[in-house]
C-alpha cells in the first residue's frame, strides 16, 4: 500500500563524549530501558539506560525515536503522544509514526506531532518511506508468508517464521538465518535490525555482503 507523502523531519542524533566508540544504534532491553549498542560486529557493548519505560524505539542514520506510554522521545526533547507502543517509518530525515491503540498516523517534526487523516484496515506491521511515497505492510498482505514480525527495508524486507529469519532482497533473492521464536523486528540503526526472541535480543547486519546474526549482551538464547 503506497501513498504520496509530503513531509520533512529535522535531523537529530544522540551525542557522545569522551573516547569515540562506533555506535550501531539503539535497542529497548528486556526491562524497557533504551540503550545504545556500541562496538563492532561480533564485539558489541550496551550503553547505560538513557530512558526507562520505553515500549518501542527505532533508529535510522539521521534519527532515533523512542515511545513511552504517553510520549515520543528524541535527542532534542519529547512530545505528548497517544498511549501505547508505536510503529516508526522513515526515509533519511523524514519520519511517520503509527499508533496501534488509537490507529492514528502522525508526522514527527521538531518535537511536535502532526496528525494525518489516514485510515487503514488491519494490523500495521511496518512502514517504509520512499522519496515520494509510503509503503505499509499489513498483516493481510503477509498472511501467506508468515504470521510473525515483518520489517520493510529500503531495498527488501526482513520477516520471521517460526524457525527462521528471512532477508529478502529486491529481485526475490533470499538469505535465511536460524532463529526460533522471533517476536519483534525493529530498525536498530544503519545496516542493522534488532530482533527480540523471548529474553534475548539479536542484531542482524543487513548490509549487502556482510549479513550476519549476532546475540547482543544481556540476554540468553
Amino acid at each position: 500500500m503506497k501513498r504520496i507523502l509530503p513531509v520533512f523531519i529535522a535531523v537529530c542524533a544522540w551525542s557522545q563524549s569522551g573516547i569515540e566508540v562506533p555506535s550501531v544504534g539503539m535497542i529497548v532491553d528486556a526491562a524497557g530501558n533504551l540503550r545504545t549498542v556500541q562496538g563492532v560486529a561480533g564485539n558489541f557493548l550496551l550503553g547505560p539506560a538513557m530512558a526507562s519505560g520505553v515500549l518501542s524505539a527505532a533508529c535510522s542514520e539521521q534519527l532515533c525515536l523512542a515511545k513511552t506510554n504517553s510520549k515520543i522521545l528524541s535527542a532534542t526533547g519529547e512530545v505528548d503522544a497517544p498511549p501505547g507502543p508505536a510503529v516508526f517509518g522513515w526515509h533519511g530525515e523524514t519520519a511517520v509514526i503509527f499508533f496501534p491503540e488509537s490507529r492514528a498516523f502522525a508526522r514527527w517534526s521538531d518535537n511536535t506531532l502532526q496528525p494525518f487523516d489516514w485510515t487503514v484496515e488491519g494490523e500495521v506491521l511496518s512502514i517504509h518511506l520512499g522519496d515520494d511515497s509510503i509503503e505499509i505492510a499489513l498483516r493481510t498482505d503477509w498472511a501467506a508468508e508468515t504470521d510473525g514480525a515483518v520489517l520493510l527495508l529500503p531495498k527488501g524486507v526482513l520477516f520471521a517464521t517460526q524457525e527462521e529469519l528471512i532477508l529478502r532482497r529486491a529481485g526475490r533473492s533470499e538469505l535465511r538465518f536460524e532463529l526460533a521464536g522471533a517476536e519483534a523486528i525493529t530498525p536498530m540503526g544503519p545496516n542493522y535490525s534488532a530482533i527480540r526472541a523471548g529474553a534475548a535480543i539479536y542484531a542482524l547486519r543487513t548490509e549487502p555482503g556482510h549479513e550476519q546474526l549476532f546475540l547482543l549482551p544481556g540476554g540468553s538464547p
